[in-house]
This record gives structure tokens, C-alpha cells and sequence, in this order.
């Protein structure tokens, strides 16, 4: 028992040593001791409260509505652009070219058939008619090498 009463006197001398209490501030003391630290205190607050509200284009930026409606306007945007681009931009794949290079050309099934889907058989009889044309005079007689020479494009 001696020993716990030595113990419990030694913790109240150091408890009374170190001083345990809560240390309780005092702010009028403090003001009137530090006064320019005080100042810049305030002044800094005054700062703080015009700098902390957050700008409109922050607010804007972390609404997830407005997210979603910038999203919209870009897709519209991108599709408008593709919608008046494309057609222009598309050949049309029906018509016929009118520089034929030769007459041989011109007589072959492909291009007798667009001629027919064009304009009939009008179409045909006028094609078959500008590739005489072009053929100019016909000679009494075709070689085979005059014949092929034209098939070559030589």
C-alpha cells in the first residue's frame, strides 16, 4: 500500500507540474496584444469571402444537366454539318458520262443498258448513232490488227 500511495503523489506532483488542464483561449487578449496580426487577419477574410464565390462557367460546369445538354449541342451540330455536306458530296451513280473515249466504249453492254435505262431505246438509237459518228468513213475492209488495236486503246 505504501508503494500505490507513493505513486498517487507522484502523479499529482507532475500533474500539477505540467499543468493538464485544457488551455482556454482568450480572443480579446489576444487582439489587443497582437493587434496588427489581427488586422491582417481581417483584411484576409475580407479577401477570402469575394474570392471563394465560385464563378458562373464552374457552376455550369458541374451540373450534370448541363453536361448532358452540351453533349446534345455538339451531336445536333455534327449532324447538321453531315446532313448538308452528304448529298453534295455524293455522285450520282446513274448518270453516264458523257466523254466516252471511243466508240468501242460506246457499244458495250454496260453502257448500251444505262444508255436504255436513261432515255429507252431513243437513248440507245442516239448512242449507237454518235459512235458511227466517231467512227467517221468505214473502209471496205477491217483487219483484225486494226480491230484489236481498237479494244487496246492504241
Amino acid at each position: 500500500m505504501n508503494e500505490q500511495k507513493k505513486e498517487k503523489r507522484l502523479d499529482e506532483l507532475i500533474s500539477r507540474t505540467i499543468n493538464t488542464e485544457k488551455p482556454r483561449f482568450d480572443a480579446e487578449k489576444w487582439k489587443q496584444k497582437y493587434p496588427v496580426e489581427f488586422q491582417t487577419l481581417l483584411s484576409r477574410a475580407a479577401k477570402g469571402d469575394s474570392a471563394r464565390q465560385p464563378g458562373i462557367l464552374k457552376v455550369i460546369l458541374k451540373s450534370p444537366l448541363t453536361k448532358l445538354a452540351a453533349a446534345a449541342v455538339i451531336i445536333v451540330a455534327i449532324s447538321f454539318f453531315i446532313a448538308h455536306q452528304g448529298p453534295s458530296e455524293q455522285a450520282d451513280t446513274t448518270t453516264v458520262s458523257k466523254a466516252t473515249k471511243s466508240p468501242v466504249e460506246m457499244m458495250t453492254a454496260l453502257s448500251l443498258e444505262r444508255a436504255f435505262r436513261r432515255g429507252g431505246i431513243k437513248a440507245v438509237e442516239n448512242q449507237c448513232e454518235q459512235a458511227l459518228k466517231l467512227l467517221g468513213p468505214r473502209t471496205a475492209s477491217l483487219s483484225s490488227q486494226e480491230l484489236l488495236s481498237e479494244f487496246n486503246g492504241s
